[in-house]
Order: structure tokens, then sequence, then C-alpha cells
């Protein structure tokens, strides 16, 4: 007989043991043998093999002296207001194989849990509830390789300081062991030598960093619950290990990358399993932790290959504004739904909701013969629906709103329930797609409404419209696997290639950012053209530019370009104009003043003189920046009196907002600017400080005025420039007036 010698369990142990003693027999225990009193009762040092305290509001902490009862092998102290330290003195019990904390207040998780290598059941969930320091999960526990039960769930492990008393519907972290040196938020790779495990459960903890790929070890896994924590990179495809695994719940983090192919290993997911699997009771195995749907891996990033974490997502998860660099744009992986995932032929419930999914739904989803509820919304899933998910004929539920699909809806989807007793509302079957009609008259009215409006006709294009496949994001980051776009505006983003030198061999699709309409009147329409992030030294605007006369938004800010070109004054149904941080030098052209659709005009931190066109009192501004340039001048009265109003044609009232701050606007601003309807008490609308207006201030504006360079209010202003039309033989001071033009009335 060979006796083996853990000597690293002697090492951890023996201190813990020479601790222990310190506390030494306290009482008589009922045997008659020496006890040590543990929450007011005496317990037999040598002869305690189980202690059950659960459910008795217990108060206090848990006593050093317990790490005495060396012989336990069984501990529920469950659901009580214990608070304090798991003391370190725990990992004496080394013969204990059940310990049950969970529903407590204590604070952090020892290492030295770690020496209870016979522990097959350990219970913390909501157990510890902090102030977290140190490691959130000790690595040390993957030396419980007895482990069949691991639930640490509900512990905000991963926060260092966290409210519990806060809204639940918040985030109530006030600072996660991310921002602080106080603790860390990883899962440690060691969690993978608990090959033993049935079930894992680590949800809700604000865990941080990736999942292991250790956690393909574990490979007798029937639960693995990671919900609702701070996870990020890829799902490893280690992953596909798991192939006893019944439950699979990842919803609610940070997982960018591919879902991996391996999944099509995992045919357990969905089996039915009276202790691991079992949806019609409310509770057993995985479902206390994991939800009733058996593969949820919603709310994340899958399909984004590289996330700001630091973003905050818009209330449109489609729009896709977190995402830096999607899957499609990289070689590191594909975004798609894999087709393995038809492998998985028990699972009744797939839910894959609010991520960046792209590419075409699998045709082998049409295998998955047990489905009955299959969320897909808010992804990027484009082409078309493939007729084989007409075989599902356990179909309950189909929600495919808010992707990029196109096409005709198949009539073989005629042969199932897409929205069933389980389906509350029907406009998430079809909705917010691009599909083209004729639609299958199988389907009520009300669930296809609006099917045909915004209709993706590619390939098929109408005339004068170029079909493209797979052009790089537009609208927004939305990715489409085809699109018709207007030659012509084609064309005329051609002539900024041909224009700037730093944009040679970019195809006219990939320049800046783009959006082109979906609507039925103006399909394939360029909407938008923003060279804000563009990386290349855009500097010249084409004439051509006034030819995409459907264009809404331009952005041109951070650019090389020098001046604002006239043929701006030709885009009828321009919206905004920000031109912010540039290198704009000479006037506003007054041809803006045609843009009578016109609501923002931003070009503060310019280099631009002259005076402010009256003819902008023609459009429809709401907001008017201009601050930080050389504009000088009397500000028209045109500007403060103008009307505004909303897009339905309601007024727009004292809403407008005026920043002339920090130029060189002249002249004394009237008492009868008070009567108009402005919000002048806050700089938040009117913002006129750092110039040189003269006094007497009206009244409105007197306490908001700031610093103004009064030097020049004694002097006469004007143009000093005898040829031109406007001139002033009286000026003292050229005010940058000076105009040359003479119009058809003989007016300068």
């Amino acid at each position: 007989m060979t006796l083996t010698v853990n000597y690293w369990l002697i090492n951890r142990v023996t201190p813990l043991l020479l601790i222990g003693l310190a506390w030494g027999q306290d009482c008589t225990a009922s045997d008659d043998t020496p006890g040590i009193t543990l929450m007011g009762e005496c317990y037999s040092i040598e002869n305690t093999t189980a202690i059950d305290r659960s459910w008795e509001n217990l108060p206090g902490t848990i006593s050093p002296g317990i790490g005495l009862l060396t012989n336990l092998t069984y501990l529920n102290l469950c659901c009580n207001q214990l608070t304090g330290d798991i003391p370190p003195e725990i990992g004496n019990l080394i013969n204990l194989t059940y310990m049950d904390l969970h529903w407590n207040q204590l604070t952090v998780i020892p290492p030295e849990i770690g020496n209870l290598i016979n522990l097959t059941h350990l219970d913390l969930k909501m157990a510890v509830t902090g102030p977290h320091t140190g490691d959130a999960i000790p690595p040390e526990m993957g030396n419980l390789t007895s482990l069949t039960y691991l639930d640490l769930s509900d512990n905000e492990l991963g926060c260092h300081n966290y409210d519990w008393l806060g809204d639940w519907q918040t985030d109530n972290c006030n600072q996660h062991c991310d921002d602080t040196n106080e603790c860390t938020a990883a899962i440690p790779p060691e969690i993978g030598n608990l090959t033993n495990l049935e079930a894992l459960f680590l949800s809700d903890n604000h865990l941080s960093g990736e999942i292991p790929s250790s956690i393909g070890n574990l490979v007798n896994l029937k639960s693995l619950g990671l919900k609702e924590n701070d996870l990020s990179g890829s799902i490893p495809p280690e992953i596909g290990n798991l192939t006893q695994l019944h439950v699979l719940d990842l919803k609610l983090n940070q997982l960018t990358g591919d879902i991996p192919s391996t999944i099509g290993n995992m045919t357990n997911l969905g089996v039915w399993d009276a202790e691991w699997y079992n949806p019609s009771m409310g509770g057993g195995g995985g479902q206390e932790a994991d939800y009733w749907p058996a593969f949820d891996l919603s709310y994340n990033q899958l399909g984004c290959y590289e996330y700001d974490s630091e973003c905050e997502p818009s209330s449109d998860y489609n729009s896709n504004n977190c995402c830096i660099t999607h899957c499609i744009d990289t070689d590191a992986c594909t975004g798609e739904i894999p087709p393995q995932i038809g492998n998985l032929t028990d699972l009744e419930y797939v839910i894959l909701p609010f991520n960046q999914l792209t590419g075409p739904i699998p045709p082998e989803m049409g295998d998955m013969t047990s489905l009955h509820y299959l969320d897909l919304r808010y992804n990027q899933l484009n082409g078309e629906i493939p007729e084989e998910l007409g075989d599902l004929s356990n179909m309950g539920m189909m929600w495919l709103y808010s992707n990029n699909l196109r096409g005709e809806i198949p009539d073989e989807l005629c042969n199932i329930d897409v929205c069933g007793l389980d389906c509350n509302n029907s406009g998430n079957v079809f909705g917010g797609n691009y599909f083209c009609p004729p639609v299958p008259d199988c389907f009520p009215d009300y669930m296809i409404e609006g099917i045909g409006e915004y209709c993706n006709s590619y390939p098929d294009c109408p005339g004068g419209y170029t079909p493209i496949a797979d052009p790089p994001p537009i609208n927004g980051g939305h990715i489409y696997d085809g699109w018709c776009f207007y030659q012509s505006d084609l064309d005329n983003l051609q002539d900024f290639i041909d224009v700037n030198a730093s944009l040679s061999g970019e195809q006219p699709i990939e320049i800046g950012e783009q959006n082109w309409m979906d609507w039925p009147d103006s399909y394939g329409r360029l909407s938008r053209l923003d060279f804000s992030n563009e990386t290349n030294e855009i500097t010249t605007i084409p004439e051509s530019i006034g030819n995409l006369d459907e264009l809404e938004v331009v952005n041109f800010s951070n650019t090389q370009i020098t001046t604002i070109p006239a043929s701006l004054g030709n885009l009828s149904e321009l919206k905004t104009i920000t031109w912010e941080n540039g290198q704009l030098t000479g006037s506003i052209p007054p041809e803006l003043g045609n843009l009578t659709n016109l609501m923002y005009l931003q070009l503060y931190d310019n280099q631009l003189t002259g005076s402010i066109p009256v003819e902008l009192g023609n459009t429809n501004l709401h907001s008017l920046d201009l601050r930080n340039n050389q504009l000088s001048g009397e500000v028209p009265l045109e500007i403060w009196n103008m009307e505004a109003f909303y897009e339905s044609g309601t007024p727009y009232g004292d809403l407008r907002r005026i920043y002339l701050r920090h130029n060189q606007f002249t002249g004394v601003l009237p008492e009868d600017l008070c009567e108009i309807d402005l919000r002048w008490n806050s700089y938040n609308f009117i913002d006129i400080r750092n110039n040189s207006f003269c006094p007497d201030y009206p009244s409105c504006l007197e306490t908001h005025m700031g610093s103004q360079d009064t030097s020049l209010c004694d002097e006469t202003l004007g143009c000093m420039d005898a040829t031109a039309c406007n001139y002033n033989p009286d000026a003292t001071v050229d005010n940058g007036s000076c105009a040359y033009e003479v119009d058809c009335t003989g007016e300068c």
C-alpha cells in the first residue's frame, strides 16, 4: 500500500489549525465532550458531523471557532442574517462535503475555501454581499475537484461597492472592481479543474474579462449560468465540449465575435430532464438561475468584433452605435449564426435578440423540429427568409423584428404558427425589415401591416439604380447583403474621390459615413454624408454636391476644407449642416438662405470672417452655432426674429438656440429684442458673450452679456472701401460689411 501525502494541504491547513486552537474549548457538549459555542449553542469539537441552522434568522458573524469542528461533513447556515467575513478557519473543515451559506450578508470568499477538497456541494448564492476585496472568485477554488454543484450567483462579486438597497431596475454598482485596486472580477481559469461539476451558476455578479477556454474541461456540466455579468471577448469554441449540457444562459453580457460552430456538438441542449431542464416546474437544477429557455445569448454584441464598453447604447438597439468594428470587416469572425445550430433538434427555445448578428438565417434551422419559440429580433440578419423554416411544425412564435431581411415572405411559412398563444405582439414577427410584396394570403392584415412600404428590391433594382452586393455598413452601421443605389448619387460621390487625392482607390459607397433612404418615395437616395470621422485628409468639396437633391444631413467637421461652397444652397432638403473644429475661412455664403428646411447650422470653432447673411432669416433654424470664429458686423434682426417650426408644422417657440460667443460682432442691441419669444436669460439658449456689442444693453440681456470689448463703441462703424457699393465716407472703423454687387433693383 502506498501512502500519498498532500503536502500542499498540510502546509495550508496546519497554520489554520493553530489559529483555531487558540479559541479552544469554551463549553461542554451534551455528550460530555469538549465543545465550542457557535451561534448560541455548544457543539462537540470531536463528534459534531452536521450543523443545520438554516432559516433561523440568525444575526452576527460566523465565529472562527467553527474551524475546530474538523469532523464536520454537513454545514447549512442558509437564509439568515449573518454578516462579516467567511472566516479563513473554514478551511480547516477538510471533511466537509456539503456547505450552504446562501441568503446571508457576508463579505468575502476566503482563499482558504480551496482547502475543502472533499466538498461536493457549495451554495453561496446571494451570500457574499461585500464590499468585495481580493479575487472575486479565488483561484484556489480550482482545488475543489470533488464539487458537483457550485452556485455563486447574485453576489455582485465584481463590484467593490454595491448598493443593495438601490432600485432593482438599475445598476447599483457604485465602484466596479475593474476601476479599483481593491478587487478583481475575472473568472479564474482554474475553474476548469472542477471536472466533476454538473451545475455552475455565476450569474448576476458583474464579472468581467473573458470566459476562460478551460470552461471546456467541464464535460460533466448539465447547467451553465453566466447571465447578467460584464463578460467580454468571444465565446470560446471549447464550450462545444459540454455535450451533456441541458441549459446554456449567457445573456446580458458584452460578448462579441461569433457563436462558435462547435455549438452544434451540444445536442443535449433543451433535452427534458426532471432535475436539470423541466420548464413546466418553477425551479430545480438550472431553472432557478437560468430562466426557462435552454439556449439564451440575448443582449450581447455577438457579430461585433470590437465593442466600446464605455458607450451608452441608444434606444434603437439596431442602431449599432456601440460597435466599433463589425465581424464582416475583419478576418477574425463572420458574425453569422452557424449552420451547425441545426443539430440542436431538441431545443424548443432559441433566444438571440439584441445582438449584431449578420448574414442569412441558416436554412439548417429548419431541422430544429422541436423549436417552438424563435427570437431573432434586433440583429443585422439579412438576405431572404429560408423556406425551410416552414418545416418547424411545433412553432408557436417566430420574432424577426428589426433586422435587414429582404425579398418576399415564403409561402411555406403558412404551414406554421408564427404568432400563436405565446405571441403577445404580432408586429414582432415581420416588422422592421425590408420585405417586398406579394405577401402570402395566410397572414392577417394586422400582422403584415406596412410590408412593402420599405422594400429592398435587391437584386431587381428599378431603372436608374445600381445593385451592389455586400456594401459596407450604412445607415448608422446597418449591414445588408445587397442594396439598390441611385446611380446619379453614386456619380456625385465619385466626384469627391476625383478631387481629393486622399480618397484615391476608394469606391463611392465607401467614403465617409452614409445614409441611404429606405422610404418608399426616396428609396436608394443619399440622405446623409458625414466626413467627420474620416481618416483621410478631405480638402475639397466638388460643385456637384449641389446635385444630391435628397441630402438632408452633411457633416464636414474636423476636415481640411477651407470654403463653404455656395452650391450647398441648392440642396433644398438639407436640414443639418455640421462643420465644427474645421479650417473654414472667408464668409458664410448667402445662398444658404435658400435652405428653407434648414434646422441646424453648426459652424463653431473655425476662422470665418464677414457678417451673418441676412438671408439666413429665410431658413427654419432651430439652432445657429457660430461660436469661436472671427465674424463681425451687426447681427441682422431677421436672425433674432425668424420663425421656426417642427416638421409637423407646430411652432418651435422659445426653444431656438443662438450661439454667437467669441466673435467680433458689434452694434447696439435694441430694447425691442426683448419682445421676441426667446429664452434670453439662459446661456443654454442665447449666448453672445465675448463680442464687441455696445451699451446700453437690452433689459433681457444686461446680466448675460459677459465680457464685451467696447473700445470701438465711440467710433463710426461701416465700410471704408470706396469701391464698395455700400461705402460709408463717415466711417472711422471698417466693420467688414463691404459689399460689391448691386441687384436688379439697384440695391447693394
